[in-house]
């Protein structure tokens, strides 16, 4: 039998409808000899029998004549000598048609109409088996090829909105630092009018903060738009004065921690030359390490900023609650939430992550007795 499952249809039927044939054919020959026989034995040469005697001469001796019996026995006979090599050849006709089915076409038949209520129901979690090589088989082959194509592409569909979503979070996480700055410059510049004789030089600070941070702003909006995940951000170093990046990391600090009834220490250590640093970067890290810092913080929050073997060093450390388990266990994902704060996305310090892999750094947290500690490396040789 399993011969004839890996046959191909065409010549399966042929092979299995040949057995039975001639099965049949036995079959018919057998119950024609044993009609003959017994219908000898009733009524042997219509009734009468032939007497040959030893002078050769021929006498033909009628036989005593048959009961009614007898003769409707014989006449049995004859009608099962003609009927059952036709009833013997139908059910050869049926067994053909039910091993084919059986032996060929109900398993595949089965197989491919559980496969299609599966994809029916969104379920592609199975697997469509070929036992044979014939036209069903290959049939099931090219199901199961469609099944894997079609799990693929719900797969790249899912990761590119999954991609998708990251990138909104993302966009919307870096715009509130820039906006939150936006907003308090603002104030001040509307405070400053008050006052007649800081009028002009706190206006014209204000207005160019608020024009770098408008900047900013609109990179942001440029580089979102142009990629399709955030892998594909990229590195834009530039030399910069080591005095003038820690200026403007103090403004940034500063800035972010202004509306917070906290204490800020920023320490900075001397470098005298200059580096090669994509400031974007940092400052979006620096933003984020602050404002997180700030919101978890009870009291104090201190921010070092230093070079240490052609690599730039940044560490935040509070007195807050420290890091949640789950994400000292984890590490850093993408929408981990250190609380439930519905205004914040969990996407910050992957977003960090990401940027310091790209700028050949890393980040380490820990947590303290009291609080916790970020730190972030980026080469910026």
């Amino acid at each position: 039998m399993e011969r004839i499952k890996q046959m191909k249809l065409k010549k399966s039927l042929f092979t299995i409808a040949f057995i039975n044939i001639t099965i049949a054919f036995i079959l018919s020959i057998f119950i024609v000899w044993v009609c003959i026989e017994l219908r000898s034995r009733i009524d042997p040469i219509g009734g009468n029998s032939i007497d040959i005697n030893s002078t050769n001469s021929i006498r033909i001796i009628q036989s005593q004549g048959l009961t009614a019996q007898t003769i409707i026995i014989a006449e049995i006979i004859s009608l099962a000598q003609i009927l059952l090599p036709i009833l013997i050849y139908i059910i050869a006709l049926f067994a053909t048609a039910s091993m084919f089915y059986r032996l060929k076409l109900k398993e595949p038949l089965s197989l491919l109409l559980k496969g299609a209520t599966c994809i029916i129901e969104n379920d592609l979690n199975f697997t469509i088996e070929t036992k044979s090589q014939d036209e069903l088989g290959q049939l099931c082959t090219a199901f199961e090829a469609m099944r894997q194509t079609l799990l693929e592409n719900n797969y790249t569909l899912w990761r590119q909105a999954e991609e998708r979503k990251r990138l909104n979070a993302a966009f919307s996480h870096n715009l509130r630092n820039p906006v939150t700055v936006l907003k308090g410059s603002v104030k001040l510049a509307k405070n400053s009018i008050g006052n007649i004789t800081e009028t002009s030089k706190l206006l014209a600070d204000n207005l160019l903060r608020i024009e770098n941070y408008t900047s900013r702003i609109e990179q942001y909006i440029e580089t979102m738009s142009s990629i399709q995940k955030l892998e594909e951000i990229n590195v834009q170093r530039e030399l910069t004065k080591w005095d003038s990046l820690i200026c403007e990391l103090k403004n940034i600090i500063g800035f972010i921690g202004e509306e917070n009834q906290k204490q800020i220490k920023f320490t900075t250590t001397g470098y005298t030359k200059d580096i090669l640093v994509d400031k974007s970067i940092l400052f979006q890290i620096t933003e984020n390490f602050v404002s997180n810092a700030r919101r978890f913080a009870k009291d104090r929050i201190d921010i070092l900023c230093s070079i240490e073997d052609e690599k730039l060093l940044l560490s935040v450390t509070d007195d807050g609650c420290g890091f949640p388990n789950k994400l000292m266990k984890n590490g850093i994902q993408p929408f981990q939430k250190g609380n439930e704060d519905i205004e914040h996305f969990g996407m910050g310090l992957y977003i960090c992550e990401l940027l310091c892999k790209k700028h050949g750094g890393n980040i380490t947290i820990k947590n303290n007795q009291v609080g916790a500690t970020i730190s972030v490396t980026l080469t910026v040789e």
